[in-house]
């Protein structure tokens, strides 16, 4: 598995992320959903994202529970846009999780530059968190959104995290090209955000045969430090862990022979 600084976040992460959106839906049990969780940290990943919103942060947190808390990243998210709704976000993102603290707690969502401004309050309610130790390092989540969303949240100084969608023909953004994204993504990257990406294969709307050659995309920018495929059973693990591998020992080859 490779593993690399996420940004200038001081967290070291596992390039490959589990998502673990759909877990709600696909796991029967927040036990099963925990024995999920701890396979892929067999298989070397370390890097877990969810969101309050999700219903799965109860999942990862049976995996923690059997875990030393160190031995994981974990980055979830909440859409509270004010200072008491983030603030009872925080407080049961620890509760569910089972841990004192969040690695990376996101803003979710951000569509626009006055979105970003709305959640004033969050913020507000993150600083004070994170202050108290019961969150490590703020960031946002710009979903499918594009244009001057992007460079509102990189012009930001606290915002040291961006996740983001980006795939191999740009499906799904909105508000911009997908070329100039990619450019934005750079910008981030050199202004030392941590920067993730998501949607990397449109939410699962390819030909199952394709999915190897999307996620190899993924993995190909650079300017991405953390791929985040939702993953929902062991075969999905397999499969991730296996193609995560083989382009880390790839680019590794390409860059010697450079």
């Amino acid at each position: 598995m490779e593993y690399l600084a996420y940004g200038k976040t001081g967290l070291e992460i596992s390039r490959l992320c589990f998502g673990a959106g759909h877990l709600k839906h696909t796991c029967d049990s927040y036990a099963s959903g925990g024995e999920l969780m701890l396979k892929a940290l067999d298989e070397g990943i370390i890097f877990w994202d969810t969101a309050e919103g999700y219903g799965s942060q109860p999942h990862l947190g049976e995996a923690v529970q059997q875990i030393r808390r160190e031995e994981v990243v974990i980055q979830t998210k909440t859409g509270a846009k004010n200072y008491d709704g983030a603030s009872q976000s925080i407080e049961r993102s620890l509760r569910e999780l089972q841990t004192e603290y969040l690695d990376v707690l996101l803003l979710h969502g951000i569509a626009t530059p006055e979105d970003l401004a709305s959640r004033e309050g969050a913020l507000d309610a993150f600083r004070d968190a994170k202050a108290a130790g019961k969150i490590r390092i703020i960031g946002c989540s710009t979903h499918i959104y594009t244009g001057p969303v992007m460079d509102a949240v990189i012009a930001h100084p606290e915002i040291d995290v961006i996740l983001t969608t980006a795939n191999k023909e740009g499906r799904m953004l909105e508000g911009g090209s997908f070329a100039r994204h990619l450019d934005y993504i750079r910008r981030a990257y050199d202004a030392g955000k941590g920067v993730s990406i998501m949607k990397v294969i449109v939410a699962g709307d390819i030909p199952e045969a394709d999915m190897p050659a999307w996620i190899e995309w993924g993995f190909n920018l650079e300017t991405a430090h953390a791929i985040n495929l939702g993953i929902t059973d062991y075969p999905h693990i397999t499969l991730d862990v296996g193609l995560a591998r083989a382009s880390a020992r790839r680019r590794l080859t390409q860059r010697k022979a450079a």
